[in-house]
């Protein structure tokens, strides 16, 4: 079976995770039980109990929750012992991240603070978490650019699109070409000779050229080289490549078929190709899937390549401080470093 993979992905979740804040050893993990959904910590032991109609995680104390069900049915956030703390009003409501959080109300989106005090207004027609201070806004005419905590659009809305800020810079389109920008506004780097370029993880970012993968440093020099097929961002050190896939455009960039394996930041292969999707390392291991998806298995790899927790699982999630999400029959579970379960599906 062929496997369409998005380009974008990788960067997305990467930027979904980091935006999942860090809450260290005392973390807590929403699981459902019954229909309803409460949190555990690293033990396994429940901490909140199930009765909120959906959950997600704890970023800086605080856990965005609908409580009741329904269609119509509100977004509020609780406090570690389970308090509601911002009353459910909203439409969408995300995780924090240095101190704001997204949330939506009918068609507009803006940002609140820890105490609910809406901190930029609910005007955009999206915004994006908060990353090196500036979160990332779309005004209703789709123009992207970037806000402040007080609200202040430090960079204007003008662009086609673009990534949040990674490392100091973001990667913006105008006239159709990703280009790196600082906060003033500013062109960082010069990417003329690449047709593609992302946001920076671990001081290395994608460029393209010619449909050939690489990542460039922070002074725009290519660090490895232009020859993969697909490429993923760095995490922990090491990046996923493809060797063998091809990029399709159409309806959006995606690539098709082909291994992956991972190099690290001097483009050394570390791990031989031979997976046919790639999760990111986080603290020392990565979800690898092997059959392909929808019909593989997914398990983890340690950077050495090595399956150190054989592939059994229908989705896998990277690690945090700890655990790892995983779904087998549609049922979400959390497993420990040794692959046991701390949290079984089902329960």
């Amino acid at each position: 079976m062929k496997t369409m993979i998005p380009v974008l992905t990788a960067v997305l979740l990467a930027l979904t995770t980091a935006a999942s804040g860090a809450e260290g050893p005392d973390r807590l993990y929403p699981v459902a039980r019954g229909g309803k959904w409460g949190y555990i910590d690293r033990s396994g032991r429940v901490v909140i109990e199930p009765r909120y109609a959906a959950a997600h995680s704890f970023s800086a104390g605080l856990a965005p929750v609908r409580i009741a069900q329904g269609r119509d049915a509100k977004w509020g956030y609780i406090d570690r012992t389970g308090k509601v703390v911002v009353e459910p009003k909203y439409d969408i409501a995300g995780v924090f991240r240095e101190g704001i959080a997204m949330v939506k109300s009918g068609d507009l989106m803006g940002y609140i603070d820890r105490t609910g005090k809406v901190a930029v207004p609910l005007k955009y027609a999206g915004v994006y978490p908060f990353s090196d201070g500036l979160g990332m806004v779309v005004t209703t005419d789709y123009k992207f650019g970037f806000v402040d905590r007080t609200g202040r659009e430090v960079v204007p809305p003008a662009y086609e699109s673009a990534y949040s800020f990674s490392e100091g810079v973001a990667v913006v389109v105008r006239d159709g070409k990703g280009v790196y920008i600082d906060r003033s506004g500013k062109v960082a780097i010069d990417t003329a000779r690449f047709d593609l370029v992302m946001p920076f993880f671990d001081g290395r970012a994608i460029a393209m050229i010619s449909d050939r993968w690489g990542f460039i440093d922070r002074s725009g020099k290519v660090v490895v080289p232009t020859k993969w097929d697909g490429a993923f961002p760095f995490s922990g050190g090491l990046a996923a490549v493809n060797k063998g896939g091809r990029v399709l455009r159409v309806p959006s960039p995606r690539i098709e078929g082909g291994k992956w394996g991972f190099v690290d930041r001097e483009g050394k292969v570390v791990i031989e190709p031979r997976f046919d999707f790639p999760g990111k390392f986080t603290e020392g291991l990565a979800p690898v899937n092997v059959g392909g998806l929808g019909s593989g298995k997914w398990g983890y790899v340690d950077n050495t390549g090595k399956m150190v927790i054989e592939p059994r699982f229908d989705e896998a999630a990277e690690f945090l401080d700890g655990l790892a999400r995983v779904k087998t029959g549609g049922k979400v579970g959390y497993i420990d470093r040794k692959g046991s379960y701390v949290w079984a599906p089902g329960d």
